[in-house]
């Protein structure tokens, strides 16, 4: 009878405690990791010159609500960023990914697209792109050319 109760008791105990630890709540993983990677770049650069910049986002994962923002910060050096149809960004601005032309969108987890910098200036210049997501995590990719000596270009 004793051995009865107490398999009773714990049975009871048992199923208590699975019914208040089971949640009927689905959770969803809203923000993954990302990083921000360019192709191959050209070293040296010339004054006016104008370099093509192709950059790739690689998510981790798709979230369909995540959305993510792109700006520069001018490190060294003057000059200007812009996509294929000319529109500059604003240095230490942040710009919709999905306003950038051209962004290729095939594969949610690897987006490609491109931007330009011109030199205008006479130092070495350094940019940084800095990508950003809404749920605040950032990622920046660091890019330096050096200005072509007069040996290089063949003047």
């Amino acid at each position: 009878m004793k051995l009865k109760l107490l398999f009773m008791g714990c049975m009871l105990s048992f199923m208590a405690y699975m019914l208040t630890a089971c949640n009927d709540s689905l959770e969803v993983q809203q923000a993954y990791d990302f990083s921000l990677v360019s192709w191959y770049l050209q070293e040296g650069i010339e004054q006016d010159e104008t370099v093509e910049i192709r950059l790739t986002l690689n998510r981790e994962g798709n979230y369909r609500e995540a959305a993510y923002k792109v700006g520069y910060i001018q490190l060294e050096g003057d000059g200007e960023v812009f996509d294929s149809v000319g529109n500059r960004l604003v240095n230490r601005e942040m710009t919709d990914l999905s306003c950038i032309p051209g962004l290729d969108t095939t594969d949610v987890c690897r987006q490609v697209f491109t931007l330009y910098y011109k030199n205008i200036g006479e130092d070495n210049p350094k940019i940084r792109f800095v990508i950003s997501d809404n749920f605040r995590a950032e990622c920046t990719l660091d890019i330096p050319f050096a200005i072509k000596s007069e040996t290089e270009t063949g003047k």
